[in-house]
């Protein structure tokens, strides 16, 4: 009993040791809260309420709605978004306002706006930012998470490019992008109820329908067991004793080699009859003689 709460204690001194270890020392202090009050505001679907997802085909370019509007009572000066995506969704333009980081599967980009954003004001981005792989699936196409930070801050924690440095692979680097720039321009999208400064839109991928094969062959009258088809009696059923077989629904007509047969024997008996018939003739005639 003794051996175990020793072991006991021994554990969850270990725990509390780790846990002081990752609270930042004064040195390292957490960065202070963005002092800006934005939102992150996207279209909704009317029929859900919610965020809306946009169908888009391999290739395209999703027109994701990605806004941010000042909920506070002072305006903001310069604006900073961090979007990033998963799998086969694509930051294939780089803007030359964007520093872009791969991880794995994962890319993202921070954009720098200088644009000063009014109280109550709404702005979203205008330009192509996210993209559809060519080669796609359903299943790894989904979600633009975006991020609005005021530059005020981004620039206390050493500015676009060592954040976007921070979202980076190991042993990588963000590269910024060559392309012209991206803008915002107002628009008008809804506040969510939940107010903050990250929100999500949402891509689904359209696939064509599947067509089935047309036939391209002609079918065989050969039956495909192998059978030979069966022969269909043609005619008139003869009655019995008339070239029948006296069964039920009569014969076949005789064809064939059986012709030259009957006429053979026709032919035997019409000489059988003449010779006959001459003599007859000539017993008749001694007679009356």
């Amino acid at each position: 009993m003794t051996a175990r709460f020793v072991a006991r204690l021994a554990l969850g001194a270990s725990v509390l040791a780790a846990g002081v270890s990752a609270l930042p020392s004064a040195g390292h202090a957490a960065p202070a809260p963005d002092s800006a009050t934005l939102a992150a505001v996207t279209e909704v679907d009317p029929a859900t309420g919610l965020n809306r997802k946009y169908p888009v085909k391999s290739g395209e370019v999703v027109p994701a709605a990605l806004g941010v509007t000042n909920l506070g009572d002072a305006p903001v000066k310069g604006l900073v978004v961090q979007i990033r995506v998963l799998d086969d969704l694509d930051l294939a333009v780089k803007h030359d306002n964007c520093w872009y980081a791969v991880d794995s599967n994962l890319e993202s980009t921070w954009c720098e706006f200088d644009s000063e954003l009014a109280a109550k004001q709404t702005l979203a981005i205008v330009g192509d930012v996210v993209t559809v792989k060519a080669d796609a699936r359903p299943d790894k196409v989904t979600s633009i998470v975006f991020h609005w930070y005021g530059k005020q801050w981004v620039d206390a924690q050493g500015g676009v490019q060592q954040l976007a440095d921070g979202d980076a692979g190991q042993g990588t680097k963000a590269v910024r992008g060559t392309e012209a720039a991206l803008t915002l321009a107002d628009r008008e999208l809804p506040l969510p109820e939940a107010r903050r400064p990250i929100n999500f839109a949402y891509a689904q991928l359209v696939t064509p329908p599947t067509t089935q094969p047309t036939p391209t062959g002609t079918p065989t009258a050969t039956p495909t067991g192998g059978a030979e088809p069966t022969a269909v009696p043609t005619g008139t059923a003869g009655a019995p004793g008339e070239g029948g077989t006296g069964g039920d629904g009569g014969g076949l007509p005789v064809t064939g080699a059986n012709i030259g047969v009957l006429a053979g024997v026709g032919g035997a008996l019409l000489l059988l009859g003449g010779g006959g018939y001459l003599v007859a003739r000539r017993r008749r005639t001694r007679f009356v003689a």
